[in-house]
């Protein structure tokens, strides 16, 4: 969503510097850092010097039937396979848990994560 844009941009910035300080000069990573300097939004961001910044915990998605559920996520990692499990819950009594009751009577459908 775009109230989301400004995070979404800090973090994926944060994690090109983490990825191009590890690969070091002339790797895809810097150069892509040089590609993206052109940008004022990027550079504005990539001056910030922010490495290690999270994603939100909270999360929106907007299914086309019943509208937008306000979710948060807890990530389970298995290192060892490199895997991950997403956990998708909402508080008790909110119109968003009521929301994903309702999307176990409407079944399998499919809807957009922003």
């Amino acid at each position: 969503m775009s109230e989301d844009h400004h995070q979404h941009s800090r973090v994926y910035v944060s994690t090109l510097r983490a990825s191009a300080t590890a690969q070091g000069p002339g790797s895809s990573a810097a150069l892509l850092v040089a590609d993206l300097q052109h940008s004022e939004e990027f550079a504005e961001l990539w001056n910030r010097h922010e490495v290690g910044l999270r994603w939100s915990s909270a999360k929106r998605f907007v299914h086309p039937q019943i509208g937008r559920i306000d979710v948060y996520c807890q990530t389970l990692l298995d290192p060892d396979q490199g895997q991950s499990l997403l956990i998708f819950t909402a508080t008790p009594g909110t119109e968003s848990h009521d929301k994903l009751a309702l999307l176990t009577v409407l079944g399998t459908d499919t809807f957009a994560g922003s």
